[in-house]
């Protein structure tokens, strides 16, 4: 009886065919490493973007040491990054800008007064009160003293109707300053046109008739005094500053 033979020729295509595979993937291998031993992914890397080495707060003067420049390849280079530290070196962060991220124009701007300001969603105002803004200036605002949570006094001078002299009183005690100049500027000390107070809506409303036909000065108070109430004193007039002052 004859014995039967079983081709092989599957066999050898698909040994040959496992063959070729890893013929290719080594070859694949070789061409994509380049001289310094690592696979390229994107090609040559000989595109130069400028790349921040720290996180760089808005409003910071960007210096030669928060950047380093980082080459890249052509398909994977930031679009409208710098090219160059020089570029960015002096500028100012407009925005934060965290590390590993390449600086592009967007980011960056001349002077720091081209800062956008964090945007802040409201005003701390206690339920119930009201902030209004009240205008202020050296000689008005204690040289520029006040800062944020400062509390101040009113002092006004006026002659009521019908009165023969003019008065001077505090009208106004103990209000809290949350905001020194308009919002998008920098809230500290310094001298400002205008300040921002927390008051009631009656407070509101006599100030700004105070502001209006009064002469008026702020009082700084001191910090160990802001729970303390103010003595209630009596008014100022021309009989009762000659009286005290003996003035003749």
């Amino acid at each position: 009886m004859a014995t039967e033979v079983k081709p092989k020729s599957n066999r050898i295509l698909l040994i040959f065919g496992v063959f070729l595979a890893i013929v290719a993937f080594g070859g694949a291998l070789l061409v994509g490493r380049t001289s310094g031993g690592n696979i390229a992914v994107g090609g040559s890397k000989n595109v130069p973007a400028v790349v921040a080495l720290k996180d760089i707060p808005a409003s910071t003067q960007i210096t030669a040491d928060m950047v380093t420049v980082q080459q890249f390849s052509a398909d994977q280079a930031p679009p409208y990054a710098f090219r160059a530290k020089d570029l960015v070196v002096g500028k100012f962060a407009a925005i934060p800008i965290h590390t590993g991220t390449a600086i592009i124009d967007y980011d960056v701007v001349s002077d720091v007064s081209g800062v956008q300001p964090a945007k802040q969603a409201f005003l701390p105002i206690p339920a119930g009160m009201v902030a209004v803004q009240i205008p202020t200036g050296e000689l008005v605002g204690v040289g520029g003293y006040i800062q944020p949570d400062d509390r101040i006094d009113v002092l006004v001078s006026y002659q009521p109707k019908g009165a023969p002299q003019a008065v001077t009183k505090t009208s106004f005690t103990n209000l809290h300053v949350i905001r020194v100049g308009p919002a998008g500027g920098a809230n500290t000390r310094g001298i400002s046109s205008s300040l921002t107070v927390i008051v009631t809506l009656k407070q509101a409303e006599d100030l700004k008739w105070a502001l209006d036909n009064t002469n008026y000065k702020f009082l700084l108070k001191s910090v160990k005094d802001y729970d303390v109430p103010d003595p209630d004193t009596s008014a100022t007039t021309m009989d009762s500053f000659t009286s005290t002052y003996r003035i003749r």
